[in-house]
């Protein structure tokens, strides 16, 4: 009788949390990006027609993969959805830079 292997993936001296997890803020579950975060994820791109709203309003269609907090957790922001918005890269980026900018220097 043969005996059914499972196959393994090795990561060679990565431990899977230092690879797929941000060691100081916590793996994505940790920080509340489980199952539901996920499912909210897709009503929220389903109810922007997966365009950017920021694009959007400028008068550009462009299309969006990534679901944005509004105002940042970080400065009391939550998941519902009133604070969630669809966002391409591009403005995600720009986003973030003037957020941590704004971090840096301490205002809100």
């Amino acid at each position: 009788m043969l005996k059914m292997l499972k196959p393994t993936l090795s990561t060679g001296s990565v431990t899977t949390s230092k690879r797929f997890g941000d060691t100081t803020r916590g793996s994505r579950h940790e920080r509340g990006y489980g199952t539901t975060w996920d499912k909210l994820r897709l009503r929220i791109l389903a109810r922007d027609c997966h365009l950017c709203q920021p694009c959007k309003a400028a008068h550009r269609l462009t299309a969006g993969r990534i679901v944005d907090h509004k105002t940042p957790k970080a400065e009391g922001g939550t998941d519902d959805p009133s604070n969630l918005q669809t966002i391409c890269q591009a403005c995600h980026t720009a986003k973030t830079a003037a957020e941590s900018a704004r971090g840096r220097r301490g205002g809100g």
